[in-house]
């Protein structure tokens, strides 16, 4: 889970004492980018939803059998801040998804099912390249559009482990004991409980782990006995590590997208195929409670 690094920063400030909040804030280090909304004067690095962007020699992207599938986002790439991901230094990123509205829902776009593949696209669109807005196809309604801006994320900051209190002078002892520490951690996991729109960083996972849906598991690896017992166990969690998230996009209400009940559209990748633009290879899950 992440969070964004103002956020955490002013709850240090505001449920710790002074000299604490400052060594705190010391060891909070930035990885991937919160996204959300843009306000009057805010750099905009993306958008939610409305028309893409497209070459005019580009089709827009379908389901062969199924249908056009729907525009999410876009990312300037030139405009967005350092992610910790090898992505283009300009261009675009566009995210496509089958969201059913083309069959009545009778489709399943899932890595449980390699056929749907299709169903989801993520396209790069070089600098320099004319574009122009494409109309959304029919029967599709376009999403609303919400401009994006992008501030620095943090992975989960919880004063409970060695890494956290030990650099803070904090005893175990005390840790368990003084219900300060308890009540700051139930804040920042407050802070993280709902979903966000992200490029980069830790997936917010719903229902487990998404690198263990889109990974490539060896058949012979007993992946019913996902513990240190299984042979394989180090060679599974080496391959899911391979995985990274590229950008999730959760629910909202402002760009009327409901992914099932309050869920996230992830994107993953390995950092070679991003660093080699074969976006062609990401990966699509998604999540809902």
């Amino acid at each position: 889970m992440m969070i964004s690094l103002s956020e955490i920063r002013r709850l240090a400030a505001e449920r710790l004492p002074a000299d604490l909040a400052d060594r705190y804030r010391t060891l909070l280090r930035p990885s991937g980018r919160i996204l959300s909304a843009a306000r009057p004067g805010d750099e905009r690095v993306g958008v939610l939803g409305g028309e893409p962007l497209l070459p005019e020699t580009l089709d827009w992207p379908t389901w062969e059998g199924h249908g056009p599938l729907s525009f999410v986002a876009a990312l300037d790439c030139g405009r967005l801040p350092a992610t910790g991901l090898p992505l283009p230094a300009d261009g675009a990123l566009l995210f496509f998804y089958f969201d059913g509205q083309a069959d009545g829902h009778e489709s399943w776009v899932h890595p449980s099912e390699p056929a749907s593949r299709p169903g989801s696209r993520v396209l790069y669109v070089p600098a320099g390249t004319p574009v122009q807005p494409r109309r959304t196809p029919s029967p599709l309604d376009p999403y609303k559009q919400v401009p994006l801006r992008a501030e620095p994320a943090v992975a989960l900051p919880l004063i409970e482990t060695h890494e956290m209190y030990e650099p803070l002078g904090i005893a175990p002892e005390t840790l368990s004991a003084d219900p300060m520490y308890a009540a700051f951690n139930d804040a920042v996991r407050g802070l993280c409980s709902a979903g966000r729109h992200q490029v980069g960083g830790l997936p917010s996972h719903v229902q487990g782990k998404v690198e263990y849906e889109v990974a490539d598991f060896s058949p012979d690896w007993d992946l019913d006995d996902f513990t240190p017992d299984n042979a394989h166990f180090d060679d599974i969690l080496d391959e899911m590590a391979r995985w990274r998230l590229l950008a999730q996009f959760a629910s909202d209400a402002d760009a009327g997208m409901m992914w099932g009940d309050a869920g996230i559209l992830y994107w993953l990748a390995t950092a070679e195929d991003l660093a080699a633009r074969r976006f062609d290879r990401v990966r699509f899950t998604w999540q809902c409670h």
